[in-house]
This record gives structure tokens, C-alpha cells and sequence, in this order.
């Protein structure tokens, strides 16, 4: 049989920008790390789960938020239901607490780890960011308050211990603090529900409340009247038809229905007013958000700087505050390695209070490895009626591992 000669002509065909190969030796350590994690983990009573990587992407889009949603991975041809690679473990482990046959105990404690994949714009700039990774960590679901977060936290803060990255510090921020002040405005849910959206995609790349501060301006700005609304009064108060589609137009121009001009004018007018007195609204929130954003450093120092006006706008979200630094202490936290950054804006839209990074000290810098935060009504959105609080967080396990101490042989 004559042998076929390879065209050493063809150029190698590489990995996927944002994926890697895992040889034997660093594939061995990349085992041994994920299963002292999850050692960790049933030691503290969570037990272990599997979820599809294949998902319904209306999953994600009903409540992961505009950081999540952005970067899905869509499959073709998978049926008329749109199908995605899950981006991360948390959704899927709540939708099947949901659809279990029979609700679990609760409080439920679980934990899981497996591949997920996201659409990275430009993957391998930053050579701990992959589009596909593997995430490990646990959730708590049926258990609420500042207890059940810092049972939590004290457990990934152990694990990383355990990792060999003692001393880690745990960074807190609260996403309720922003969503207890919009509530306090006296707009309709659905309307604080609508900004929250907005929001969450201001906020998805930085997680920076000045994102959030940037899309408030946006949207007072376009309910204050400019040259162009004002020129246009005048027909609203004559009924004039051409005057009246042009305001229309202005106020929402991607919205169009049944109704001619003349039969809106009285809504539109009231809209009109409803413009000056919201942005005016939107203008007090900016403010509030932008003290937010100021209020960031040891958590003493914080909580103490918390007190006044924006304790006031958001009593529980600050008491919750207050006692989850507590209950930190209690878990074996040192309170010099609590960082409070009432500015940090990740995953609003998802989460509905507490957040919280695990960030270790390396040479080029601080480096977060781990992310978590309650979730409180994730269920509900996904159509249940049994208790929707949950709390978790999850490792990345490829950059854990590239910056883990590895745990030497015993003789």
C-alpha cells in the first residue's frame, strides 16, 4: 500500500483565540485542584449536581443580564427553539431545582463544576480570559439573609485557602443598595424594572457604577425638552396631526401603533409632563448613585461613611450591609480583609443584593478568582413558585489553577 506523504506545505491549524490545550502533566493538575474544590464542598454538606451544556438561550435571556446575554454562544440547527452553550452553571442549576418532580430539602446545598463558553470580543488579550473555562463552585438555594451569605462566602474564602491562596480579600459590594433607591422613587415597577435593563448593559463591561451614572444622564436627557420638542409645542396644543407624529416620533421613535395623532395628543401631552417630572426624578438617582460610587475602602471605614442620607434612602440594603460583615467575622474573616466598594455594579439585572469578588495579590497585580451573590428571585422568573432565594458563586478553574500553589507529593 503506497504511503500517503503529508503536505508539509499546510499551516498548522491552532487552538480557537480563547481556548487552550491542557497537556498530561498540567491536565493532572487541573484534576487535582477541581477535586480538592470539591472535597471542600461536600465537606460543607453541598452535594454534587450535573446540568445540560446545552440550554434554552430564553434561560439566560430572562434574567442573566446584558454581561451574560451578550456573550452566548448559539447553536444552529438544534430545532425552532433557539438553543446556546450555558455561559455559566448558575441558571441551570436553578432551573432544575424548579422542574425537579418533587421541590428538594431546603435549604437545598449543592455544588457543581463543568465547561462553560462565552463570547469574548477579544479573547487572549488577557491570558486568564477564555471563551471556554470551567467553573466550580456551590449554591445555596431556600436560605436568605446575611447568615446564609456569609456561610457562603466563608466557604469559598476556605477553599481558597485550601487552594494555597490564604488572605485573599473579600471585595463586597451591594447591587440592592441601587435597586432599593429606585424603588423609593415612586416609579411604577415596570418602569424601575425597564432601568434596571438599561442599566445592567451600561454596567455589563465595567461593572462601574459610573457606567450607571453615564445611562441615567442618557435618559434624562432624552425626556428634557430641547430645541426640537419645544418647536413643536404649538402643535400639540392645535391638534395638529403633522406636528403631533413629529413629537411622537421624538419622544419614542422605535414604537408605532394603531392610533393616528389626533387620537394620541392627550396621551402624548401627558407624557409630556410625565418627561420633565421623571427626568427630574432620574437626575436625584444619578446623584444618589454617583454618592454610591464615592463610597469605597475597609469596611469599617465604609459602613461608617454609609450612614445619613443614603442609609436613609436605602435602610435595608445598609442593616443588610451592616450584618453580613458581621456574620463575616464569625466565619473566620478578618475584617482588614473586607473591602466594601459600594461602586462595584456587577451583575445587576442578575443579582439582587449582596455581590462579592475573592481577589489575590500577584506580582503583576491583583487578580480576581472567584465571584459570587444572592440572586433572590431567579426562580420565580423561571416560572416557580417555590422559595426563590439563592446565594452561590463559582471558581474559575483555569485561572485558579494559574495561580494555585500546587499541593507537593507526600513521600
Amino acid at each position: 500500500m503506497k504511503r500517503i506523504t503529508p503536505d508539509h506545505g499546510e499551516r498548522p491549524i491552532g487552538t480557537v483565540p480563547g481556548t487552550q490545550d491542557w497537556l498530561v502533566d498540567a491536565s493532572a493538575r487541573l484534576d487535582e485542584l477541581e477535586a480538592r474544590l470539591l472535597d471542600g464542598f461536600r465537606g460543607a454538606g453541598y452535594r454534587r449536581i450535573r446540568t445540560p451544556i446545552l440550554e434554552y438561550t430564553e434561560l439566560h435571556q430572562r434574567k442573566s443580564g446584558a454581561g451574560i446575554v451578550s456573550k452566548l454562544f448559539e447553536v444552529d440547527g438544534a430545532g425552532p427553539e433557539t438553543v446556546g452553550l450555558r455561559p455559566e452553571l448558575t441558571a441551570s442549576i436553578v432551573r432544575a431545582f424548579a422542574e425537579a418532580p418533587e421541590c428538594p430539602s431546603l435549604p437545598w446545598r449543592v455544588c457543581m463544576s463543568g465547561p462553560v463558553f462565552r463570547r469574548e470580543s477579544e479573547p487572549g488579550g488577557d491570558s486568564l480570559r477564555l471563551r471556554e473555562f470551567t467553573q466550580v463552585g456551590v449554591e445555596l438555594i431556600g436560605a436568605g439573609g446575611p447568615e446564609a451569605d456569609a456561610e457562603v462566602i466563608g466557604l469559598a474564602d476556605r477553599s481558597l485557602a485550601e487552594a494555597g491562596l490564604p488572605g485573599a480579600t473579600v471585595r463586597l459590594g451591594h447591587v440592592g443598595l441601587i435597586v432599593e433607591i429606585l424603588g423609593g422613587t415612586g416609579l411604577p415597577s415596570a418602569s424601575a424594572a425597564a432601568l434596571i435593563d438599561v442599566l445592567s448593559a451600561s454596567a455589563a463591561e465595567g461593572g462601574r457604577v459610573v457606567a450607571l451614572e453615564s445611562a441615567l444622564d442618557r435618559l434624562a436627557g432624552w425626556l428634557r425638552p430641547g430645541e426640537e420638542a419645544e418647536s413643536i409645542l404649538p402643535a400639540v396644543r392645535d391638534d395638529d396631526e403633522t406636528g403631533v407624529d413629529r413629537l411622537f416620533r421624538h419622544l419614542v421613535p422605535d414604537v408605532t401603533g394603531r392610533r393616528s395623532g389626533r387620537e394620541i395628543v392627550h396621551r402624548i401631552r401627558r407624557k409630556w409632563d410625565l418627561g420633565h417630572s421623571l427626568a427630574e426624578t432620574l437626575g436625584r438617582v444619578r446623584d444618589q448613585v454617583h454618592a454610591l460610587g464615592e463610597l469605597r475602602g475597609p469596611a469599617s471605614e465604609v459602613l461608617g461613611r454609609l450612614e445619613g442620607p443614603l442609609a436613609s434612602v436605602a435602610p435595608r440594603s445598609a442593616a443588610g450591609l451592616h450584618e453580613l460583615v458581621d456574620h463575616l467575622g464569625r466565619e473566620g474573616i478578618e475584617p482588614g480583609r473586607i473591602e466594601l466598594d459600594l461602586g462595584f455594579g456587577r451583575g445587576i439585572g442578575f443579582y439582587s443584593q449582596m455581590i462579592f469578588e475573592l481577589v489575590v495579590a500577584t506580582e503583576s497585580g491583583p487578580v480576581e478568582v472567584c465571584g459570587g451573590g444572592r440572586y433572590d428571585g431567579l426562580a420565580q422568573v423561571l416560572g416557580s413558585d417555590r422559595d426563590d432565594r439563592g446565594v452561590g458563586f463559582a471558581f474559575g478553574l483555569e485561572r485558579l489553577a494559574a495561580l494555585a500553589v500546587p499541593r507537593r507529593s507526600r513521600p
